[in-house]
């Protein structure tokens, strides 16, 4: 069997999800349809968990946890001052990020149980769902939400997202996964990991003092240090942290196209970043089809408190212990006139999209 479930909590169920060729495992529990581990062959064979968690389940539930491995929503990422409009009615979301709204509420989908079905053994694949009640966190409108993990042979991990409403609602959902490819063990920090952004990453989003996007596109001229593309493609993660002291490292949008809409799973699944360990020879592969991603490397990681996972040697984590790759749509979209059709959710259409995660080694 390639799937297979265990209860870790009295009301919590991991799944794990195993690749033919056993070249890849992943497991996920019901607990906020969170990724908790990630396990892969490096250079010299050993295996690897290159993904950031607990092994404890009584940890994803302390204030240190940020979002490992979770899916967040109903809306990802920062909402100015947490107002919206929708259906000509005005909306307050709790305030969780300075000034902002972020990542859901208090109580977002990363910390709510979702329900399970095994879809296939062979590919192993799982869908989460999650029924979020009218008034949830403050948003309108009952959302279904269902993700999608499948592991192939190819050693991916795709996630596809589909979500519908009863009322007209804002929805922007990502996987909040830290990424750490050399397994915490051989890199305690991912400033050594070399990234390289292709073609189809136009640019950045400028942003406010509160990493808010002010709605101005920047070319890689005017901010060379975000480009990860061209002469500038393999740098390191570390190699220009003095340009970005404010956000304590990356943590900012990137664009990957303008085709504003609510479902994009009929658009190309466009690779868009690949990451890469030295120390391991793991790599990472990043398509999706949504209009952009944060890269994130973990700045704001808490100094104290975090300890890696068992396999990972019990070692302590800080800042910068892991980067993330979230795709979404852009950030405060529904305060921006030419970016709300991707996000404000109508009844009887549909929310969804696709990304793929995919590991290979370098040998």
């Amino acid at each position: 069997m390639t799937v297979t479930k265990l209860t870790i909590a009295s009301d919590v169920d991991q799944y794990t999800l195993v690749n033919k060729n056993k070249t890849l495992t992943v497991k996920i529990m019901t607990y906020g349809a969170a990724i908790t581990h990630i396990l892969t062959p490096d250079k010299t064979g050993t295996i690897r968990d290159v993904v950031l968690g607990f092994d404890e389940f009584e940890s994803y539930k302390k204030p240190v946890n940020r979002f490992f491995g979770a899916v967040v929503g109903r809306y990802a990422n920062r909402i100015t001052e947490g107002k919206f409009t929708v259906d000509g009615k005005a909306y307050q979301l709790a305030i969780n990020n300075g000034p902002n709204a972020l990542h859901g509420g208090l109580q977002g989908f990363d910390k709510k149980i979702w329900s399970a079905t095994v879809v296939s053994e062979e590919p192993a694949s799982v869908r989460f769902e999650l029924v979020s009640p009218d008034g949830d966190q403050g948003y309108p409108g009952t959302l279904t939400t269902h993700v999608t993990y499948t592991v192939t042979d190819q050693d991916e991990i795709q996630l596809e997202y589909h979500a519908t409403t009863d009322k007209e609602t804002i929805v922007n959902l990502t996987n909040h996964s830290y990424f750490n490819l050399g397994g915490v063990e051989l890199c305690p920090k991912i400033l050594d990991h070399q990234v390289t952004m292709t073609d189809e990453v136009k640019a950045v989003l400028e942003c406010d003092g509160n990493c808010l996007p002010t709605g101005k596109v920047l070319s890689w001229s005017e901010v060379p240090w975000m480009n990860f593309s061209g002469k500038n493609a393999g740098k390191a993660i570390g190699a220009r942290l003095e340009h970005l002291e404010k956000t304590r490292g990356y943590d900012h949008p990137y664009v990957i196209h303008d085709v504003y809409k609510t479902d994009t799973t009929d658009l190309p699944l466009r690779h868009a970043v690949n990451v890469y360990s030295p120390e391991s020879g793991i790599e990472l592969n990043f398509s999706t089809t949504e209009p952009a991603f944060q890269f994130y490397t973990g700045g704001w990681l808490a100094s104290e408190g975090l300890e890696a996972k068992q396999d990972q040697k019990k070692l302590k984590l800080g800042p910068h212990a892991g980067f993330c790759l979230e795709s979404s749509r852009n950030p405060d979209s529904p305060s921006k006139p030419d970016w709300r059709s991707a996000v404000v959710l109508q009844k009887d259409h549909v929310y969804a999209s696709k990304t793929v995660f995919a590991f290979r080694t370098r040998l």
